[in-house]
């Protein structure tokens, strides 16, 4: 394959991946607390002698979009939206780990847990826990949870650098730097953040990648064809 091949090659790719981000993102329109995410390219130029240089594209990883999502009301009181920065801790058998969805129940034994199972941590890093017996929960701006009027609990919101936070899969994120908890957080009983993907903005995207995508594929047959070409009019020349 010639210097043309690898190049197109290079940037079909990073094409696919970024085809399989928006699909992702598509998906996941709905989903409570979902952040966008997107591919960034990197350029690579190198100089061949007297050639002209050769300019490689290839995916230098992918970009999470931390921009708020919309907010709207819910009949649920363990529904809980963060306005601003911040997030929700939940405990995972690889430690803590961070989301912005705070759609919450209750477990068999009074836990607040997210619809996977997972303990909702307070910002002392324990469970909070809710008596079977009470007959109504609320929550301040700040986090702090009371059950029929006694505090049980405050939620821990923390912040940590967006640069450092790795996508884990469910809806979380593993601060790899670490993290360290948010002054005056600001959380909505009642409510929930919903996805911060634009549906219209990434099919309109989806579409220009796949029409990019489809003029590099019909390039890399062009070229195979014309390498076939001049192989078989060698052969012949013979």
């Amino acid at each position: 394959m010639d210097n043309a091949g690898y190049v197109s090659l290079s940037r079909q790719s990073g094409l696919l991946r970024e085809l399989n981000s928006i699909a992702n993102n598509i998906a996941n329109v709905s989903t409570t607390g979902y952040r966008r995410e997107s591919t960034l390219f990197a350029e690579h130029v190198k100089a061949l002698g007297s050639d002209p240089s050769v300019s490689i594209a290839t995916t230098a990883g992918n970009y999470i979009d931390f921009s708020e999502g919309e907010i709207t009301p819910s009949n649920n009181p363990l529904d809980f939206a963060i306005q601003g920065d911040g997030f929700f801790l939940v405990k995972t058998p690889s430690g803590p780990a961070l989301t912005r969805a705070g759609a919450f129940t209750l477990n068999s034994v009074g836990e607040i847990v997210d619809p996977d199972g997972r303990q909702v941590l307070d910002e002392g890093g324990s469970p909070i826990v809710v008596p079977s017996q009470a007959k109504s929960i609320a929550a301040t701006p700040d986090g702090t949870i009371t059950a029929d009027g006694q505090p049980v609990g405050k939620l821990g919101i923390v912040t940590a650098d967006p640069n450092f936070l790795v996508r884990e899969g469910d809806n979380l994120f593993r601060a790899s730097k670490g993290y360290q908890p948010l002054e005056n957080a600001k959380v909505r009983q009642f409510a929930l953040e919903g996805s911060n993907v634009s549906a219209v903005a990434e099919i309109a995207k989806l579409i220009e990648v796949q029409r990019t995508y489809e003029m590099g594929q019909k390039f890399l047959s062009d070229e195979n064809d014309r390498i076939k070409q001049t192989v078989r009019e060698l052969g012949q020349g013979q």
